[in-house]
């Protein structure tokens, strides 16, 4: 059985698996077709055609695409340096870079990714991590489960040449999911700094098919089973059981407050809720692994519109044990569990719709 540890530890690189791989297909099957490439000529050459190209395209982050994501015909693919990548380096470049956040990505009025400048790739290796003297390392498992809020003033994150990241920039590394956390804490085993290193290709491939194992075997113990009984008590104080929850469609989400692809997708999910506040026969809870004290603290910042019960760590984890986080669950009105996907995905709403719809025809 897998420890609340490990657990938390694939939270991170399950939560893009999924648009990783759709990226992936999706450019793999644009390569195919695409006779748009030039040759490498030379980088000054290359450079001029790059800041030509730039001005013709809006630029764009992966969140701001949401479920809308496609790619140009035409798709180009340059390194910082200038360098056009060929056919054949392209597909490389879509399915290692594309979700790098150090990566700049353009698209054309159809809002199609057309232009995708990437770092170079290279094994990031820290000679001397001279910020880590006198500190004590500590597994990454161990860091993930401390919740570290990347904006603490007293906590420090570095890059592999040991330059001082802002926490944002921080932060946006560790929810690509491409990097590897090197952690240390000091004499009183309190968290002090952490470097943040990318992961080779060979080691995200590695996290993605784990990944993906862990998520089939949690649909196997679950899908199309009855949903395991519970009795918990949301903040308004309502106690909802397996038997107040019979006879209605529930959603359900499993998260905690310091993980970020959860908030990420909150506003999409509070629109959801929206939309069927009127129908009785629709229920929406998140179950949080915080105490309350620290789900009280977090709503003063952030909107969430689920019927949110703290206090469900040992339930999640002893009765559901998630491959990662956020978790959501559609269960139908016999309480059976009809649809699950643990990780981030823009087009997780749109699948949480289709088969809450699906179940209100029953």
């Amino acid at each position: 059985m897998k420890t609340k540890k490990s657990i938390v530890s694939t939270a991170h690189k399950l939560k893009n698996t999924k648009l990783i791989i759709s990226l992936f297909l999706i450019c793999c099957l644009t390569i195919t077709t695409s006779t748009a490439f030039g040759q490498n000529n030379s980088n000054s050459s290359n450079l001029e055609q790059l800041n030509s190209l730039k001005k013709s395209l809006k630029k764009i982050s992966i969140s701001d695409l949401g479920s809308s994501i496609s790619v140009s015909e035409g798709i180009k693919a340059y390194t910082f340096g200038g360098e056009l990548l060929n056919k054949e380096e392209l597909q490389s470049a879509i399915s290692y870079g594309l979700m790098d956040p150090e990566s700049k990505i353009y698209v054309d009025t159809n809002n199609a990714i057309s232009l995708i400048i990437i770092p170079k790739k290279e094994d990031e290796v820290v000679v001397n991590k001279i910020h880590a003297e006198g500190l004590k390392r500590i597994s990454e498992e161990d860091f993930l489960n401390r919740r570290i809020r990347f904006e603490d003033e007293n906590y420090t994150f570095y890059g592999a040449n040991n330059e001082k990241l802002m926490p944002e920039d921080a932060l946006n590394k560790f929810k690509s999911g491409m990097y590897k956390v090197d952690a240390y804490v000091d004499d009183n085993d309190q968290f002090k700094m952490a470097y943040l290193l990318k992961m080779t290709q060979e080691q995200m491939n590695q996290g993605i098919e784990e990944a993906m194992k862990m998520q089939n075997d949690f649909e196997a113990k679950l899908k199309g089973k009855p949903f395991p009984d519970f009795r918990l008590t949301d903040l308004s104080g309502t106690t909802h059981t397996s038997e107040s929850i019979k006879g209605k469609v529930v959603v359900i989400n499993l998260w905690f407050t310091a993980c970020a692809p959860c908030i990420h997708e909150m506003p999409e999910l509070n629109k959801i809720v929206g939309e069927y506040k009127e129908n009785e026969d629709v229920l929406f809870l998140a179950f949080a692994l915080d105490p309350k004290s620290r789900v009280d603290k977090f709503l003063k910042k952030y909107k969430f519109d689920y019927n949110i019960i703290p206090d469900s760590q040992e339930y999640i984890t002893k009765k559901l044990n998630p491959p990662g986080y956020p978790t959501h669950i559609v269960l139908d009105k016999n309480s059976n569990v009809v649809f699950l996907f643990s990780g981030y995905t823009p087009q997780a709403g749109e699948a949480i719709k289709s088969y809450i719809n699906s179940e209100l025809k029953k």
